[in-house]
């Protein structure tokens, strides 16, 4: 499921709803990072990619840039998918291209390292 959000991310942000590509890239990373868990025999609650990386086994050690990533996509999973995330207008007045391809290599970045913690 990371995947096929990864996929609508970059499907989003070819076609100018970048709003839509940020809360999409977010999801890529949330479900890879459960998916790392759930392999590991594990079970997590809520949205927050950073809390969940906190919580794996220490025998997994966490880079920065992966922390980071998750740090980046976590600011924008309330902004990006509520009409009501910014105290004026909509998502799509806040969010661009440089956003979308940002968020979206993030996301990258974090399934393929889920990926490479697979047992």
């Amino acid at each position: 499921m990371a995947e096929r959000d990864l996929g609508l991310a970059e499907v989003a942000a070819a076609a100018g709803y970048h709003e839509g590509a940020a809360f999409h890239a977010q999801q890529c990373g949330e479900k890879a990072v459960k998916a790392l868990v759930h392999s590991l025999h594990g079970a997590v609650r809520g949205h927050a990619i950073t809390e969940v990386l906190r919580q794996l086994p220490a025998s997994i050690q966490v880079p920065a840039e992966i922390v980071n990533a998750a740090q980046q996509l976590d600011k924008v999973y309330v902004t990006s998918r509520y009409p009501n995330g910014f105290a004026w207008g909509n998502p799509s007045d806040y969010f661009n291209e440089k956003d979308s391809r940002e968020l979206i290599a993030y996301a990258k970045q974090a399934l393929e390292w889920c990926r490479s913690q697979v047992p």
